[in-house]
């Protein structure tokens, strides 16, 4: 039987956060509806194969995709797995891939340390895949920081990992738009509590905490020319649209260290300048999730994060005001993208270009349309 609702983590430890999973699926009556991929890699104990065989004998599916049934699995498509690293979270991308081989109605991204609340997990995110037909929100500057959504101690003014820095002095000035023709929301980003997703810039000014979440709108969605960074954590999205949910393969050297920690991120902004003018809408807010963050030497955040916040504003840029897919299919619209990045982007650097951020951005683009070949096969 197909289980409409898919989880995929990948994880260098031993995923107990299931088991709270489980117990909040069994309270709301719902385990028999998912099916949980853990997507492993070399550092991954072997207690998960344990794991997995527990909660599948308790009724939730559980599959363990160790490196060797990935490495068989890759066989079939060679060019795309080679270029997926180890010891890396874009081996999602893998876990992403059997989900919707295996006939998802819609894929739940989590990270290890996002530990279900109180509330119903999986209802908050079958919003995912329904029409919408209340008020959306658009903003003057195109961004929303949906950080002012939540309370935190000490009060602080923070942005979420990955929001441009050239906006980073203003509030929100949003209106809200009535919609004409009902709209499919096709991606949904819950919120977390405890640890936020948060910058090694913003954490390096102090610890922070996120208390409190405003519930005046269960939902908000988006226009689709106000974005928001996107994550994998508790981020949900349609089957349709996995093709366009890609977390980019990082660690390219650059002077100063690697460029990471932006996969995700970047995804997400892909993901939305491959939406215009569908009928697609992003909202974000329940369910919520505690996130009690895996260790982190935020100074050794900051040399992997540097590059990718110096980049983001200017990358952002040219996918708002450049990148016009045409193509309906959303693997072709992938192809596209990639074309995009390799040709224009290439001939548009920023002004602080360094040694080596023109062949990333080549590689990034073989990357976007290996995947899109992929999905295209498998879709």
């Amino acid at each position: 039987m197909i289980k409409p609702n898919h989880i995929v983590l990948t994880t260098i430890r031993e995923p107990l956060l299931l088991l709270d999973y489980f117990e909040n699926f069994k309270k709301y009556d719902v385990v028999s509806s998912v099916k949980i991929w853990i997507v492993g890699d070399k550092k991954t104990p072997i207690g998960v194969y344990n794991l997995s065989n527990i909660l599948t004998k308790k009724g939730l599916e559980t599959i363990f995709l160790d490196i060797e049934k990935q490495e068989l699995w890759g066989k079939r498509f060679p060019s795309f797995y080679k270029k997926i690293p180890y010891n890396n979270e874009t081996r999602r991308n893998i876990g992403y891939l059997h989900a919707m081989e295996d006939g998802c109605q819609r894929m739940i991204s989590i990270d290890d340390d996002n530990w279900p609340s109180n509330d119903d997990f999986i209802d908050g995110h079958l919003i995912t895949g329904s029409t919408w037909s209340s008020e959306i929100i658009s903003s003057n500057s195109g961004f929303y920081n949906y950080c002012e959504k939540l309370k935190f101690k000490p009060e602080r003014i923070i942005y979420p990992r990955g929001y441009p820095l050239i906006l980073r002095n203003f509030k929100n000035t949003i209106k809200y738009k009535s919609v004409r023709k009902a709209k499919k929301i096709g991606v949904n980003m819950g919120l977390w509590l405890g640890d936020p997703d948060i910058d090694a810039i913003t954490w390096l000014n102090g610890k922070v905490e996120s208390i409190a979440y405003d519930k005046k709108l269960k939902y908000n969605v988006l226009d689709e020319n106000t974005w928001i960074p996107i994550n994998t954590q508790n981020t949900s999205i349609v089957r349709d649209l996995i093709p366009a949910f890609f977390c980019i393969p990082m660690g390219w050297n650059l002077p100063g260290g690697k460029i990471q920690r932006f996969g995700d991120i970047w995804g997400g902004y892909f993901l939305q300048s491959v939406l215009k003018n569908t009928n697609y809408n992003i909202s974000f807010g329940e369910p919520i999730v505690i996130h009690k963050r895996n260790y982190h030497n935020y100074t050794d955040d900051l040399r992997c994060e540097y590059w990718g916040i110096n980049a983001t504003d200017w990358l952002v840029d040219l996918l708002k005001n450049e990148f016009k897919p045409k193509n309906l299919n959303i693997c072709d619209r992938m192809s596209e993208l990639a074309f995009f990045i390799k040709e224009f982007s290439i001939k548009s650097l920023p002004e602080w270009n360094i040694d080596g951020f023109k062949e990333f951005l080549i590689d990034m683009s073989e990357n976007i349309f290996l995947w899109s070949q992929v999905c295209k096969k498998i879709f």
